[in-house]
């Protein structure tokens, strides 16, 4: 049997050791941020102790640091005196299961993470403000543990809200079901969009969630997230998509990401400059303005923008948090009322929508392949993480935590170069 093979078929009793490694925040900055050796946590009856099998870095993990304390997800938990382990977009093995849980985890199953936990705490609340009165929502990778480490304590207030979604590891690919959470978030975001059909006068109006069938969408920015919006919105099949981005490395990357796609699919796909964008949308939708305009940016005078380019019934998606001094908008009611525009927003998904895009992965709709540049073992976890602060590299960073090995130049990541990869490395 090979390296690999032993990794994924595990049995009981599993071997685990009483110390792990970990990335650890302990107060605001990169400087309260270490690779440490911590013991591995313990299960009670009602949790299990998991394996990190993989996980991604992400533009939030930087916020987290940069805000510390301050940021909304501790709900006053204090970093100094508790710190924790970060990440957050990851997947699983089950290793020790509580004797509460025997019946449905077992030890070898594998789940994928969604880490937004929509429930207050169960589990240490007097570190919380309030003793964790009035808090609904919580997360992994913030007071609850993180996934840049090699084990983590999977609490009720997950397993209660069904926030670990089992996946089949002989047909995912460990990358894959860490990378749902990303989609997810991009899968929640267009399904909170409401379009209005109505074939004529004279037929009543139905609404369908999703961007507009047989419409126009328009992305400002081609990050990772704005490329994935691209990428899963053309399931919904508009006929024409535009992508504005001012960095040209980033509209190449979207071009190699889509063009292929969106040629099998009969949409049309054009990437322009923010400069170009207002005389492109004067020949498109007969001038009407675009259907759905996603604002993959954390910019509030972009979302302002947005609300310009709509046509008609159209809709502003807010994908990007703000800043706080940047979040108030000034928005033209006339449009609201004569043009029935409209403005939603979402900040991640829930369990249903991990499911969702299992399942979208599993079918071909969606994949992670080119999105992922980077990948190396835990020992880089920092490094990644700064790098993506940094904007040092565009697309996604991957570690496993298994692993120590250099964090390498990739540009694709395909389930063949997992398994070589593991195999050489665990």
């Amino acid at each position: 049997m090979s390296k690999l093979e032993r990794y994924k078929h595990i049995n009981e009793p599993v071997a685990i050791p009483t110390e792990m490694t970990a990335l650890i925040l302990s107060g605001k900055g990169f400087e309260n941020l270490q690779l440490k050796s911590v013991p591995v946590p313990q299960p009670n009856d009602n949790q299990f102790l998991a394996r990190v099998d993989a996980c991604f870095g992400c533009a939030s993990d930087g916020k987290f640091i940069d805000n510390g304390n301050e940021h909304t997800l501790l709900n006053g938990w204090d970093l100094e005196r508790w710190p924790v382990s970060i990440g957050h977009e990851g997947c699983i093995t089950a290793v020790k299961v509580g004797k509460n849980l025997q019946d449905t985890i077992k030890v070898g199953n594998t789940f994928a993470i969604q880490p937004a936990i929509k429930t207050g705490p169960i589990n240490h609340r007097e570190r919380y403000k309030n003793n964790g009165e009035g808090i609904d929502r919580i997360a992994i990778g913030y007071s609850l543990g993180g996934l840049f480490a090699e084990y983590i304590l999977i609490t009720e207030e997950v397993i209660q809200t069904r926030s670990i979604i089992p996946y089949n590891a002989a047909k995912v690919p460990y990358f894959a079901a860490a990378f749902a959470e990303s989609i997810s978030c991009v899968y929640s975001a267009q399904n909170h969009v409401p379009h209005i059909y109505k074939k004529s006068l004279y037929e009543s109006r139905t609404v369908q969630l999703g961007l507009k069938r047989g419409g126009v969408t328009l992305i400002l920015g081609a990050g990772s997230m704005g490329i994935m919006h691209a990428d899963l919105g053309m399931h919904y099949q508009p006929r024409q998509i535009i992508i504005s981005e001012p960095i040209e490395i980033r509209r190449e990357q979207a071009r190699q990401i889509l063009t292929e796609k969106a040629k099998r699919l009969k949409i049309e796909l054009i990437i322009t400059e923010p400069t170009h964008l207002p005389e492109l949308l004067k020949s498109v939708n007969n001038g009407n303005g675009v259907d759905d305009c996603i604002v993959s940016l954390s910019i509030g005078k972009v979302q302002e923008t947005a609300i310009q380019y709509l046509a008609p019934y159209g809709v502003a998606n807010f994908f990007g948090g703000t800043k706080p001094e940047e979040s108030r908008l000034t928005v033209d009611a006339r449009r609201i009322h004569y043009d029935s525009v409209s403005m939603v927003g979402s900040s991640g998904g829930d369990p249903s929508d991990v499911v969702a895009v299992m399942e979208l992965m599993e079918k071909g709709v969606v994949s992670p392949d080119r999105y992922i540049k980077r990948v190396g073992g835990l020992d880089q976890a920092f490094n990644l993480v700064q790098s993506i602060k940094n904007q040092d590299f565009f697309g996604k960073g991957l570690i496993y935590p298994q692993v120590r090995t250099d964090l390498r130049v990739v540009d694709s990541w395909m389930a063949s170069d997992e398994r070589n990869f593991l195999e050489n490395k665990l």
